[in-house]
């Protein structure tokens, strides 16, 4: 049985309209009504798969910048999403990309957008990698 945890997300309007839409090509691929959970773990597996340099190239956008807020959401998600995102951060840190390392809320934000960008092929390989 796999675990779950509460995962705490802190977006702006157009954050939430960022993960909204996510969630909704993610549903039309899959053709499933899917939890928000989902959508996360789908978004932070494919960040996974992408360079420090992209992520770095990420926080610089403006998307990024206002997409980020102060309203509270939480998603209720697989536990190995904890695993994953630790994964991240020690690739990050390894790599001469970032200063200081951005939160993990904020690379929350960062996985979103990437998914928003990705090609649906992409997109629907993360999905099956996150729900295995």
């Amino acid at each position: 049985m796999q675990t779950s945890r509460t995962y705490k997300l802190l977006l702006s309007d157009q954050g939430i309209d960022l993960f909204l839409g996510c969630h909704c090509r993610l549903a039309h691929l899959v053709r499933a009504f899917i939890p928000y959970g989902v959508t996360l773990a789908a978004a932070v597996t494919f960040l996974e798969s992408l360079d420090p340099s992209e992520i770095a190239a990420e926080v610089e956008t403006r998307k990024f910048v206002r997409s980020c807020g102060t309203q509270v959401h939480f998603v209720g998600s697989s536990a190995r999403l904890t695993e994953s995102m630790s994964k991240i951060k020690e690739k990050l840190s390894n790599s001469s990309e970032f200063g200081s390392l951005p939160s993990v809320g904020k690379l929350y934000v960062v996985a979103l957008i990437s998914l928003e960008a990705a090609e649906d092929r992409q997109l629907m390989d993360a999905y099956h990698r996150a729900v295995r």
